[in-house]
């Protein structure tokens, strides 16, 4: 069973050409929302982690080895694996919430384009070309978005459990070692996302 929802198209006959390029567009609306869901970690909330994990590490290179134990080594090598996932994906992230960001109003303006006769009403052959290019062009641009999307939620899903086992360790072993966070750094980070 296909549902459809509609966005604003409550009046058209979806047995008429024009009925059926407004179903395409509202397909567009589905797909954009299917997206979206993939994003269920919040951007800043995966920059903090992998900027905690990079000082953490960094940190830890400066440690005498001899100081874990050999429970805490195997922790931190894990932890050292999450870190990498983390900043593998953290710019693909950004790109991906961004281009469905884009494609929120793309959408939008192909929709407004329909609904203000841009695209006729699927009789004159050269504007329902041009309405089937733009709708192939978007679609595509989707289907490559959900696809990153949902790579990067299976990466972050896969490592989320390790990611709140050992995080409290580490920051314990942190402490242990009276390691202060780098202020001075993490400002230099903030000024870094603001000019981005």
């Amino acid at each position: 069973m296909v549902f459809i929802s509609a966005c604003g198209s409550g009046d058209v006959n979806w047995d008429t050409k024009f009925g059926q390029m407004n179903a395409m567009s509202d397909s567009l609306w589905s797909k954009h929302k299917a997206v979206t869901s993939k994003f269920r970690f919040k951007l800043d909330v995966i920059k903090d982690r992998q900027n905690y994990m990079q000082w953490f590490l960094k940190n830890l290179k400066f440690e005498d080895g001899s100081k874990l134990t050999e429970t805490e080594k195997s922790d931190v090598i894990r932890y050292e694996a999450i870190h990498r996932v983390y900043r593998e994906i953290s710019e693909n992230y950004t790109h991906t919430v961004l281009v469905a960001e884009d494609l929120f109003y793309e959408i939008k303006g192909f929709e407004k384009q329909l609904k203000n006769g841009v695209y006729g009403d699927g009789e004159d052959a050269k504007k329902l070309d041009l309405f089937k290019k733009e709708y192939a062009s978007l679609e595509k641009e989707l289907t490559e978005d959900a696809e990153s999307a949902s790579f990067i939620d299976k990466q972050l899903t896969g490592v989320e459990p390790g990611f709140q086992t050992l995080h409290p360790k580490m920051e314990s072993l942190a402490e242990r070692f009276k390691w202060a966070p780098d202020k001075s750094g993490q400002g230099q980070e903030k000024e870094e996302e603001e000019r981005d």
